[in-house]
This record gives C-alpha cells, structure tokens and sequence, in this order.
C-alpha cells in the first residue's frame, strides 16, 4: 500500500510512540504478566490499557486517545469484531499468524521500526470487522485508538453483542 505524506507522518508518529512504550520496563513488565495470564484464560485474548502520560501524548497523532497492550491466545481466533467508535491502529510485537481485515487476508507482519511503515501498521478503519489467528505461539500486539479507553466499544460481528474494555472512571 502507497502512504500520502500525511499517512507517512502519522505512522512515524505512531512508531515514535512505540520505541517510547518499548523502552519502558513497565511495558516489558505488563506484557509478562498479560502471557502468564492468556494461558489460565478461557478467552481468547487479555489487555491492559496503556496510560497515556506527557510523554507518549506528546509523541502521538492528536486523534489518538488510548492505546492498548493485546496478548491473543495462540491458535485461538480472536472473535471477528469491530469497533463503531474508533479507528484502529496496531502491530504486531511477538508472534505471527493471519488476519481478516474486513474482505482481506493477510499475513500479520512482526514491527521492526526498520521496516517500510505501511508493511507493519494495520489501520482498521470504523466498523470494519476483524478478526485475529495467533499461530505458533502467543501474539503480542500494540493497538491505538481514536476514541478513549472507557468508550472503546467491540461489537462481535456475528452476534452483535457488545462490550467495553475499561470501566468508566468515577
């Protein structure tokens, strides 16, 4: 895929990000505790909101409110799902396997930060269903949204059902 100039900047802002989070002994640390946790799970994926502090805000496209640490259960399909309040940006940290991206296959590729940006990023747009297959082992993923923790809406879209992912602060 050909990236304008402005999509290029974006996803350089976005990759910034990631060198920021991967940096961290927090970040490290959650992932940790997320695979041990995936594996005692019945689900297919556990996460942890990220807090967006001063300095990755700063790093950040302004639109992005949220951004999320995702282990996937290997060779466990995530549940096609979508979100009607946000765009989704994410790359894959540890693992392969394939994802079905609205009427697109693809082979999830690993983030390098010397890689071409529009080889590693997926941007999910709103309401396009997705759906994740780890394979080999557990899939780390980083995700960004445009919308903030306590209001990212999934919608699975076979049943229709919904979810949110945090609760909303008191």
């Amino acid at each position: 895929m050909t990236l304008s100039a402005e999509g290029e900047k974006r996803l350089g802002k976005l990759s910034a990000a990631v060198r920021e989070l991967l940096a961290r002994t927090s970040t490290a640390a959650s992932i940790d505790r997320l695979k041990s946790e995936v594996r005692h799970m019945s689900g297919p994926f556990v996460w942890e909101a990220i807090n967006l502090d001063g300095a990755l805000t700063a790093l950040l496209p302004a639109d992005i409110k949220s951004a999320w640490i995702f282990v996937l259960k290997n060779n466990t399909p995530s549940q096609s799902h979508y979100h009607p309040n946000s765009i989704q940006h994410m790359i894959v940290l540890e693992g392969e396997g394939t994802a079905h991206i609205g009427q697109r296959t693809k082979e999830m590729v690993r983030y390098d930060e010397r890689a071409d940006p529009s080889a590693v990023w997926e941007v999910i747009d709103v309401s396009v269903a997705h759906e994740f297959f780890p394979r080999g082992q557990d899939m780390v993923v980083l995700s960004f949204h445009t919308c903030a923790a306590e209001e990212l809406l999934e919608i699975d879209a076979t049943t229709g059902r919904q979810r949110t992912y945090e609760e909303q602060a008191l």
